[in-house]
């Protein structure tokens, strides 16, 4: 029977309320925020900012939940959001880690199987060498390392959004180095602090934390940092390489374009508060909202970039 049908013959017999019962306003239960990371990261940070940020403002009549994911690259998380109902009610948050394992081949999805709400913050990566290295220039690293090919040893995690910059570097400079898997910054710090590895990329924050013990040879940003104006870019000394780290969040595909606009706009209005934006200097990230067609835009590019690159990152990919 035709819904219009079953309507009308519902009301005549009165208990169309029972079968069309009134919908409910959106939201009328918890919104749920995927960290597919480890609690304590840089990414779980922002998110219990944020979350701080729409509990203090009253940005929704229901609770944004923070939820980690923890597992294989960022994978767990993001297939969880994949396979949730594209209802609104359940976001991820990652940056290009996704990216990444996606132009690697190393899962079936790629940004496209999910709907971008909005990008939040950025935040740029370093080139760093001990700081008992005979290094004291980008210049004179990538010499030693064409003349020398394979010798020079990266902390990294192999195949990682890192990776992609580092291999960028390489092709930019002509020559490869050796890729060893060391995990996250803190261990990367580590191990070059302990003589295992020769350089590595860095989060900002390092350039305070490390600055005992590391030289930093190259901002990989399109700016200097405010915070140490005199570190050149790697654009600025001839090498056109970018590494930076775009947190954004996604919704499941095929969710309503108005609960999209109606999630991005409770972002926004968190992202500009206070509060996140004092966590956000205190971790060296920078505001960058981006929604809509320039959001997608950004999102092309930035993936292009690494499908661009996916084949040099497998041929540095080998364990050493």
């Amino acid at each position: 029977m035709r819904p219009f049908i079953v309507a009308a013959v519902a009301a005549a017999l009165g208990f169309g309320a029972a079968v069309h019962p009134a919908k409910a306003e959106y939201p009328d239960k918890p919104i749920k925020l995927i960290i597919p990371f480890r609690a304590g990261g840089g990414s779980d940070g922002l998110a219990r900012a944020v979350q701080a940020a729409v509990d203090k403002h009253d940005l929704l009549p229901v609770p944004l939940v923070v939820v980690n994911a923890d597992g294989a690259a960022g994978t767990v998380g993001t297939r969880q959001v994949l396979n949730a109902e594209p209802d609104g009610y359940t976001l991820l948050q990652i940056h290009q880690e996704m990216f990444a394992v996606s132009a690697l081949g190393r899962v079936e999805y790629t940004p496209a199987d999910l709907q971008p709400v909005i990008q939040a913050s950025e935040s740029c990566l370093f080139v760093a060498v001990p700081i008992e290295s005979e290094f004291q220039t980008l210049e004179e690293f990538l010499t030693y390392a064409k003349e020398h090919p394979g010798e020079i040893k990266q902390a990294d995690d192999i195949g990682s959004s890192t990776h992609f910059p580092s291999a960028q570097l390489m092709q930019q400079a002509d020559t490869q180095w050796a890729i060893v898997p060391t995990g996250g910054t803190s261990k990367r710090f580590a191990s070059m602090k302990g003589g295992f590895t020769d350089m590595a990329l860095m989060s900002a924050p390092w350039l305070t934390k490390g600055k005992n013990d590391l030289r930093p040879l190259a901002a990989l940003g399109s700016e200097r940092f405010d915070d140490k104006p005199d570190l050149a870019t790697a654009k600025e000394q001839g090498y056109d390489v970018e590494g930076c780290l775009r947190r954004r969040y996604w919704a499941p595909e095929g969710t309503p374009p108005e609960r999209v606009a109606y999630l991005a706009d409770v972002l926004t209005k968190a992202l500009q508060s206070e509060e996140v934006q004092t966590y956000l200097d205190r971790n060296s990230e920078d505001l960058k909202i981006l929604v809509g067609e320039e959001l997608q835009a950004a999102i092309d590019a930035d993936y292009q970039s690494y499908l661009d690159l996916a084949d040099l990152v497998k041929q540095t990919s080998t364990k050493n």
